[in-house]
């Protein structure tokens, strides 16, 4: 029987249906947060980790014309939290970043090679913040999202706006990487990772108004991922004997 049971700020509820649950969670009645169970369960769960109920973040909302929004290749496919896909992507985007600007920096300014690079690290982080907006305005993702299939939007599927891609990258800037500084970032790291896990969403895209999206990463997305890595890896060891 798909009976599912859940938790009314402290009261079971249910049994209920299962689709009765998805109608829930799609009308905000419900939080990805809430706990569930049914039978076979081990324990109670957030909704948002159960697979049959974490619902496409880009079904076009009622209130929207879905002319307006160009929907084609949006349907998310397999888990939806998937806060390692998401840090492995932002982490590559950022030093390709690093790479290329910080590359350019070092033949026209050759003094900021003497620089602190805890202190570098931190500014390249913060310049970091205005570009990757420009990104998520032109494209909806970065080329390391892309590479992983993952989209960033507003709740309508449309395209951040540059200055709504500021505020999120700031967001993530000071919670999800505590400004840079090593000690506060393990700490502000761990707390979006289990917020993510456990709640399917972090905080600075709850509050900001945006949904990402994950599709199937297919295997040969994750081969040219691991040679890029190889690729960098190898680059900064050739640099470090230079």
């Amino acid at each position: 029987m798909d009976q599912w049971y859940f938790d009314d700020s402290g009261e079971q509820r249910g049994p209920v249906a299962g689709d009765e649950i998805r109608s829930l969670l799609a009308t905000g009645k419900l939080k990805t947060g809430t706990l569930v169970w049914s039978e076979g369960m081990t324990e109670w769960k957030p909704a948002g980790l159960i697979s049959r109920f974490q619902t496409s973040p880009y079904a076009p909302p009622s209130v929207v014309d879905s002319t307006e929004v160009d929907w084609s290749d949006h349907e998310p496919s397999g888990s939806q939290i998937r806060p390692w896909v998401r840090y492995w992507a932002r982490t590559l985007d950022y030093l390709t970043f690093c790479f290329l600007i910080g590359g350019g920096l070092m033949i026209v300014w050759p003094a900021m090679e003497k620089i602190n690079d805890t202190l570098l690290g931190a500014l390249m982080l913060l310049l970091y913040n205005f570009v990757e907006p420009i990104m998520l305005t032109l494209w909806g993702t970065t080329p390391f999202k892309a590479l992983l299939r993952i989209r960033v939007r507003n709740l309508d599927g449309s395209k951040p706006s540059y200055f709504r891609g500021i505020s999120r990258c700031f967001s993530v800037w000071i919670r999800g990487h505590g400004l840079g500084i090593p000690l506060v970032a393990l700490v502000t790291s761990i707390m979006s990772y289990n917020r993510l896990s456990n709640h399917g969403i972090t905080s600075w895209d709850q509050e900001g108004g945006f949904t990402v999206s994950h599709q199937t990463i297919q295997w040969w997305r994750w081969l040219i991922l691991i040679g890029l890595f190889v690729g960098f890896v190898a680059l900064m060891a050739f640099g470090a004997k230079l």
